[in-house]
């Protein structure tokens, strides 16, 4: 005999025989009965961009729980999410606080009845991954979003050793947003190869458009050189001053944009002003309306030391900018040089100042350049993709055995 108890406006309890069925919960004329819980660090700029992407595109076919520390604080994260729990996780690797961390969050877990975890980078992996495997959910789904350093960590070996033990015992599916990610992740033999999908981040292109920056205020009388990226050493913007630097002794009616907040805004604002380059160059901060400024941006920069697979890289081809980038991680999985931009050595502020003025002298080229960026984008790194191969990884997991 079959019994529908509706124990909420917007869920049903299902009884069979006698037995109770999992809760189906009804959204926007469907039943969904998957519950999926991601797990984050502290972050923002392009994860953040990633998941919010996830959960606009994933919240009409799961239900969707988000685990991530109070400073993840996302509109479209919040909105998506069916529960939060605030994860107290920072940058600290104190046994003690995170194993509390755990149990919590295997809590959590237990009594949501989640179905599948995701989780996001190394970090927030091992938390959620420990967390997944005490509560005796067996199907975690991991995204590695950089390359991975052991080195920065303190007891790199046990801390090694612990990612790869996790890895293999809980993961059933590890996604990398390129395929030097996977190479990363070969190299420490932290996984099966068959076992990792690369699944590129993507862009709503339809967003992006070189029209006129929306923000009647901000207006420059000279080309702009323009960055969105996070504050912080691994982004490079340190070597970009530097050749902000060199290009203003010979070209000083070019502009500088750094769209961005982290922990070296003061010191790179002070750089600034020892390289006596203040009045060139634009700090503009944090800023969620991105699409509106890049028609600011005459050619968009990324010199980054390390880099996964850099969004706004994509956001910017998405808008018909040429690119300037370091050679590093993802980027030249993007990149592909005198067709869509140009890449650079890392931390070599006169290469990347000779590329960004050849850029400048030949204003048709470059326009090109951004033609042919947008193009590629619209065929290979869309939203639409990403989602798609996400999905079909979620099915393989969530597959019954």
């Amino acid at each position: 005999m079959l019994e529908v108890a509706g124990s909420s406006p917007a869920t049903l309890t299902i009884f069979l025989g006698g037995e109770k069925l999992p809760n189906f919960y009804f959204s926007g004329g469907i039943f969904l009965t998957e519950k999926i819980l991601h797990v984050i660090r502290p972050a923002q700029g392009g994860m953040i961009k990633h998941i919010e992407t996830l959960f606009q595109g994933m919240e009409k076919e799961y239900q969707l729980y988000l685990a991530a520390p109070p400073s993840c604080d996302s509109y479209l994260l919040r909105s998506a999410a069916r529960k939060r729990y605030l994860l107290p996780l920072s940058e600290s690797l104190h046994p003690l606080g995170n194993w509390r961390i755990v149990c919590s969050l295997a809590q959590f877990i237990r009594e949501e009845k989640i179905d599948l975890v995701h989780t996001h980078g190394v970090r927030a992996g091992i938390v959620g991954q420990a967390a997944a495997l005490i509560a005796g959910c067996g199907k975690v789904v991991a995204t590695m979003h950089n390359m991975i350093n052991y080195g920065m960590m303190p007891f790199s070996m046990a801390f090694q050793s612990m990612h790869r033990i996790l890895m293999r015992r809980t993961v059933r599916r590890l996604i990398t947003v390129s395929e030097v990610i996977k190479k990363d992740i070969m190299k420490y033999r932290l996984f099966p190869p068959e076992m990792v999908t690369v699944i590129y981040n993507g862009v709503d292109v339809a967003l992006f458009s070189k029209n006129s920056c929306s923000d009647r205020k901000i207006s420059f009388n000279g080309p702009v050189i323009g960055t969105v990226a996070r504050l912080e050493p691994a982004k490079g913007i340190k070597y970009l001053l530097d050749a902000a630097a060199i290009i203003d002794k010979e070209y000083p009616w070019v502009y500088f944009v750094i769209v961005g907040d982290g922990p070296e805004r003061n010191f790179l604002q002070q750089y600034a002003i020892s390289l006596g380059i203040e009045r060139r160059v634009f700090f503009f901060g944090f800023r969620n309306d991105v699409p509106s400024l890049l028609p600011l941006f005459d050619i968009a920069v990324i010199p980054s030391v390390q880099e996964g697979l850099s969004i706004f890289c994509l956001e910017a081809l998405a808008a018909g900018c040429p690119v300037v980038a370091s050679d590093v991680g993802g980027l030249a999985e993007i990149i592909i040089p005198y067709k869509n931009g140009l890449l650079v050595p890392p931390k070599n502020p006169r290469a990347l100042a000779d590329a960004l003025v050849e850029l400048l002298k030949n204003r048709t080229w470059a326009a090109a350049l951004g033609r042919q960026g947008r193009e590629m984008v619209e065929q290979k790194f869309t939203y639409e993709k990403m989602l798609e191969r996400t999905k079909e990884v979620y099915a393989q997991v969530l597959r019954p055995e």
